[in-house]
């Protein structure tokens, strides 16, 4: 009897060490046996950290700053599951200075904590369109500095606004390192980047881009990788200026579709590409700097080059092409590459004392042709507010 007594007592000293067990919460009046609120911004500024925040079908007109760790979902209702944080009447206003300096109104906010998931949840930016006046973006999800999570199973949509819309944006300044996972998504509809995801000069963050569907339309760029570590991979890209670009060496890229844009993916500075399918475009890969990667994808359909080297010293092989104006272009004199070629009509270019041909038939509006001016800087991003339009 004594030992037993002993026993239930640990148990019990065992229980009450045990953190107090989250809370749920409701957002509208489809869940009445939770506390429920009637806005997203004051359930999120009212719960207790790591809450599970549920929200029900309908419309809700407001600009959401999360600062404290939680998860915000969306739930099925009456036949309905849609949950949509649209713009408010009175339009949006600013609410964070990205890590480049240019001031962001961000739909959804998420302001140094982690970890915060935001689950199927749409963010439409239609009627946000400021047309970049005063040189602010507009962003559908924000996560700032110091911050991480998830976001999975959103739509974010229409963030237009005169060239500097962005749907999902994730960034950390700190030199601590974050994560954040952007998986499962549709983003289209925005005319600057669908996906972006930065550090500063520290490589900071690890960003995880899985399963998206990408489809930005007028947009520049489908995923922008600025310095971060981590994958891009899964994903289905398409009508975009440029499909993906890597501007840094610790993303790897990889079976990857990517469709329908002038250049399917982009290097900046070196990094890895492989096992992806790249298909009707100007050009598949194009190289910005030397030391890239490009091994065993598939190129087929590409009306002025499958890979345009632009005289960058790189390694590329096992890649199957098919049905290309130009195969290999601008391969620098004496580099040796490995490749399966089908219809293409020149397999390979060399000529890097001159401009590269390719490479400027694709430019649409951008400065001088020559390598020493290569950069995807050279366009307006939300890493390089200053640069120009397409």
């Amino acid at each position: 009897m004594l030992r037993l007594r002993s026993l239930l007592f640990l148990a019990i000293c065992s229980l009450t060490a045990l953190p107090a067990v989250a809370h749920s919460f409701a957002v509208g009046s489809c869940a009445p046996r939770l506390q429920s609120f009637a806005t997203i911004s004051a359930a999120v500024s009212s719960v207790p950290p790591g809450s599970t925040i549920f929200v029900c079908p309908g419309t809700y007109p407001e600009q959401v700053t999360i600062t404290q760790p939680l998860t915000l979902q969306g739930i099925a209702s009456s036949n309905q599951d849609q949950a949509v944080i649209a713009v408010p009447v009175a339009g949006l206003t600013e609410n964070i200075t990205s890590i480049f300096g240019q001031t962001v109104a961000a739909q959804v906010l998420v302001q140094g904590v982690g970890p915060v998931r935001i689950i199927n949840i749409t963010v439409d930016g239609a009627g946000g369109d400021t047309g970049c006046a005063g040189g602010t973006w507009l962003s559908g999800i924000f996560y700032a500095s110091s911050s991480s999570g998830e976001v999975s199973h959103v739509k974010a949509s229409n963030q237009i606004s005169g060239g500097c819309g962005v749907g999902i944006w994730a960034e950390n300044g700190d030199s601590i390192n974050k994560s954040v996972r952007i998986e499962d998504n549709t983003v289209h509809d925005n005319d600057s980047v669908g996906i972006f995801t930065a550090a500063g000069t520290t490589p900071s963050l690890n960003a995880s881009i899985r399963g998206n569907l990408v489809s930005v339309n007028t947009g520049l760029i489908g995923i922008l990788s600025d310095n971060v570590t981590g994958w891009v991979t899964e994903n289905d890209v398409s009508n975009a200026m440029f499909g993906m670009v890597d501007a840094g060496p610790g993303v790897s890229i990889s079976e990857n579709n990517i469709s329908q844009t002038t250049a399917g993916i982009v290097l900046e500075n070196g990094g890895s590409i492989r096992e992806n399918r790249l298909s009707s475009s100007g050009i598949g890969v194009w190289f910005f700097s030397d030391g890239g990667s490009v091994r065993s994808n598939r190129l087929v359909s590409m009306s002025l080059a499958a890979i345009e080297f632009n005289c960058s010293s790189a390694t590329v092989s096992h890649n199957t092409i098919n049905d290309a104006a130009v195969g290999l272009d601008n391969v620098p004199t004496g580099l040796r590459t490995t490749n399966t070629f089908y219809n293409t009509a020149t397999i390979q270019t060399a000529g890097c004392a001159s401009t590269p041909l390719v490479a400027s038939s694709a430019r649409t509006a951008a400065p001088s042709a020559g390598r020493s001016g290569d950069s995807i800087w050279q366009w307006r991003t939300p890493a390089s507010p200053l640069g120009s339009l397409r």
